[in-house]
């Protein structure tokens, strides 16, 4: 009888145990919490996730899952789509080259969501995160369709968080992957629309609820079609399955135990194909010590797909705006770079950044193209009336090989919950993610349950700008 990758990747993460992860594992898996929970702390103020909790609260109900710094508690799976919103609209979660997406701010909201038994192990925790990453990110690989559509794969790995955490059997699992696969997102890429600032963006919330559903109904015994992951239409089972056996993520860069190692972290609230061309610019600013008074014209030469965003010199809604390369460059350049951490309503429509943007043209470059995804580059041009400056980058902040280290993500942390959450707050976050691996879950629930007090203002401020 034919095992199908359902069943593979099913039998993988629920023989996954804790206790045989090796440290760097368990460390990337802390680090990724701590940064969707950073990500969520001004992302909850965003206009499309008040909406969304808005939504969760009224339609699945109390419960025991913690709804991030709001004093309600809901029912799990409402909590985790309230929460994955959160860490989501503001598009400066977590994400993974191979698989085009974001992982951290689908799965860490369901482990968390999940782990609300007092009696929970924060080792079963970091476990059902790792284990969430590696089937998602297998599956994201596998699309033929290769594009910018997270929901369509981040939805199995909030299946696994949840059938791990609820006790499924492998054929349990295997069935709610199986659902998943027919139940979950099928959006086009992103790229293809003309309406980037829709609040749906890449469908991640709707995929939580999705696959924690798709276990919930694998649990009452519903079925899935088995061989979803192996119609080679839409899936290339070899791809999936990689290494699994032996216990060895695939990469061109390298060997890995795990998924979960190659997530990179993002410095800036955009589009991570954006991000090279940030940074190019202000290393040119700074090394030529030149202003923005200065620059006549700039030209970006990069891949395909960040030559496709819609990239409009004055976008409508933030939405819009974390999708426009020349956009957040003039953001970036003529507030600071701080003003990408997060990019805020009151950076809309800011005249100097406009006039910078007017000034940029992105050109697709073929020659550029093979290098994505495994890299992220973008040569920028910076001309001037004393000359024309050029600087390319390949490996922005935060890469797998350019990586951040815990100091860096808490002072990420600390940079996003500014004025919205008391640092010390901050700091015993990042001490209870510490403490996972040897204690319980619940010190980390505790700190994250409560209101913030801070974002209410701003949030009413962010509805009067928006209109």
């Amino acid at each position: 009888m034919k095992e199908w990758v359902t069943k593979k990747l099913a039998s993988w993460a629920i023989d996954l145990r804790p206790e045989d992860l090796p440290d760097e594992v368990l460390a990337k898996a802390e680090d990724c919490i701590i940064d969707a929970i950073a990500c969520a702390v001004p992302g909850r103020c965003a206009d499309g996730a008040r909406r969304v909790h808005s939504v969760a609260k009224s339609t699945f109900g109390k419960g025991d899952a913690v709804v991030w710094f709001e004093t309600e508690r809901l029912h799990p799976t409402g909590a985790a789509f309230a929460n994955a919103a959160s860490a989501s609209m503001l598009d400066i979660d977590d994400g993974h080259r191979r698989a085009l997406g974001h992982p951290g701010a689908a799965i860490v909201p369901t482990a968390l969501a999940a782990a609300s038994r007092p009696d929970t192990r924060g080792i079963d925790v970091l476990a059902n995160v790792v284990a969430g990453y590696e089937v998602c990110i297998r599956i994201g690989m596998a699309e033929h369709r290769k594009a910018y559509h997270t929901g369509n794969w981040s939805g199995f790995g909030a299946a696994v968080a949840a059938g791990r955490s609820s006790g499924l059997s492998t054929d349990q699992l295997m069935n709610a992957l199986a659902i998943t696969a027919y139940h979950g997102p099928r959006i086009a890429d992103l790229t293809l629309s003309q309406d980037m600032g829709a609040n749906v963006k890449e469908s991640i919330p709707w995929s939580v609820v999705a696959g924690m559903m798709a276990a919930d109904l694998a649990a009452q015994g519903f079925s899935g079609c088995r061989d979803a992951l192996d119609i080679e239409e839409r899936f290339a089972p070899t791809v999936a399955l990689d290494g699994l056996d032996g216990g060895v993520f695939p990469t061109v860069e390298g060997r890995f135990s795990h998924a979960i190692q190659r997530t990179y972290f993002k410095r800036y609230a955009c589009c991570r194909w954006i991000h090279s061309a940030v940074e190019g610019l202000l290393a040119i600013m700074r090394e030529r010590n030149l202003s923005m008074e200065e620059i006549q014209e700039i030209r970006v030469e990069t891949f395909r797909q960040a030559a496709s965003l819609d990239n409009l010199a004055d976008p409508p809604t933030l939405e819009s705006a974390q999708y426009s390369v020349p956009y957040c460059m003039g953001v970036a350049a003529a507030l600071g770079e701080n003003a990408l951490t997060p990019m805020s309503v009151d950076s809309l429509h800011h005249p100097p950044a406009i006039e910078l943007a007017q000034k940029i043209t992105v050109e697709r470059v073929e020659e550029l193209d093979p290098d994505f995804p495994v890299k992220n580059p973008a040569r920028v041009f910076v001309t001037t009336a004393s000359g024309t400056f050029d600087l390319l980058v390949t490996v922005p902040w935060g890469e797998p090989d350019r990586p951040p280290d815990r100091a860096d993500l808490a002072a990420k942390f600390h940079t996003l919950a500014r004025g919205r959450i008391p640092e010390d707050q901050v700091s015993n976050i990042v001490t209870a993610v510490d403490g996972l691996r040897d204690g319980m879950a619940q010190p980390l629930l505790d700190l994250l349950s409560g209101p913030a007090g801070n974002d209410i203002v701003e949030l009413e401020a962010s509805r009067h700008i928006v209109g």
